[in-house]
């Protein structure tokens, strides 16, 4: 059976799916930036000596990370008001939902890299006078950032992927308009292949400058 594309009804809807998309890379920039610093906290939290935060924060990142993001968002847009009375907007909810789903793996994310550098790095800087704070600035961030750096853009991609279930609660992320363009022309598979189009021409080039930023840091630190 043939189909007869049809692209230019995309060319009417341009504006709208531009929109959509500059939507889709706000809502995943603020969610990224949000849960990246909630992660590292985490993170810094489980490393902690004080009696009872491991467990605590290792029991949260371990439930958080069980239950399906959808599922998260969903709960908190519609059954979070009526258990607390207090009601969100969608895109305050998503953030917040992804942001708390997304730093449960930055976590885990900062704390392999931070228990993956040698003692003996730790140790030869602080025979030589330097303070905590410092063995951390100059010795720990800089060996265990080179290390965690490509999960850590995997994550960034998951995240930008993860802003499609907003729809879901009605933000006007590019998926969400590019089904209900679709809906309304009865053109799904142009409205959708676009809509996949635009998503790869934003991570591919985003993923090409991660490398190359690596790539830079390597030569810089790691000569």
């Amino acid at each position: 059976m043939e189909y007869d594309w049809n692209f230019a009804i995309v060319w009417d809807y341009r504006a709208v799916l531009l929109r959509g998309l500059l939507y889709t890379v706000m809502l995943a920039a603020i969610t990224i930036v949000t849960s990246m610093i909630l992660g590292l906290v985490l993170a810094l939290l489980r490393g902690s000596k004080v009696p009872f935060v491991y467990p605590v924060i290792s029991t949260m990142i371990s439930v958080v990370r069980a239950v399906p993001v959808l599922v998260l968002l969903v709960w908190m847009y519609y059954c979070l008001p009526i258990i607390t009375g207090l009601k969100l907007e969608g895109f305050t909810t998503v953030v917040i939902a992804l942001s708390i789903y997304s730093s449960a793996f930055f976590a885990e994310i900062f704390r392999g890299g931070i228990q993956s550098i040698d003692r003996g790095h730790i140790e030869a800087a602080q025979s030589v006078g330097m303070t905590r704070g410092q063995v951390f600035q100059r010795i720990v961030a800089p060996l265990a950032f080179q290390r965690i750096f490509p999960p850590l853009v995997n994550q960034c991609i998951l995240v930008l992927k993860n802003t499609t279930l907003a729809g879901y609660v009605a933000v006007p992320e590019l998926l969400y308009l590019g089904q209900q363009i679709s809906v309304r022309t009865f053109r799904p598979l142009e409205l959708l292949t676009v809509v996949a189009v635009l998503f790869v021409v934003t991570i591919v080039p985003l993923t090409l400058a991660a490398e190359y930023f690596e790539k830079k840091y390597r030569e810089k630190y790691f000569r």
